[in-house]
């Protein structure tokens, strides 16, 4: 052969060399991709399923009723500075009319704790439960004073969270 057709034949050899190279890059990068997406997912799963499990663990509060219209899953809280703490609140609406866009809050003396629940309507003379999501600020070990009380509702109802270290 020519040196011209042994060049020619050297340039498709090169040619042909990088797309079996590129195939080879996009399977791992595909490959690292689906595995990637399929850790996150399982991490995304994990954090939900801790949430529901604390949330199915939680007893039922009391029921409510006019002489108690705030009763609480737990009256007192045992926790760790930093940690979410699920409490259920069962509400009575004790007045003649619906209460609109009722929602627990919790308030404690020198802690800075906030609470998460989502609003709804309460009508006249019915109860209904809340899920409150309780986050434990980083605070020093002891024991704190907390009220709940509802939106439209002067009704409060003590609580205390014991921090431990």
């Amino acid at each position: 052969m020519s040196s011209e057709k042994r060049g020619f034949m050297d340039c498709r050899r090169g040619s042909l060399s990088l797309s079996v190279n590129a195939i080879v890059v996009l399977i791992l990068a595909v490959t690292m991709l689906g595995l990637s997406l399929g850790f996150i997912r399982g991490m995304f799963g994990k954090a939900s399923n801790m949430v529901t499990s604390q949330v199915e663990q939680e007893p039922e509060p009391a029921a409510s009723s006019g002489f108690q219209p705030i009763t609480l899953s737990r009256e007192n809280v045992i926790s760790r500075a930093g940690n979410k703490e699920t409490v259920k609140v069962s509400v009575f609406n004790p007045s003649s009319s619906p209460l609109a866009d009722a929602k627990p809050t919790i308030a404690c003396s020198n802690l800075g704790a906030t609470a998460v629940s989502n609003p709804r309507t309460i009508e006249a003379g019915q109860a209904a439960n809340f899920v409150v999501v309780l986050d434990v600020p980083a605070a020093a070990a002891n024991t704190y004073l907390c009220r709940v009380s509802v939106t439209g509702i002067s009704y409060q109802k003590d609580m205390t969270i014991k921090i431990e270290q």
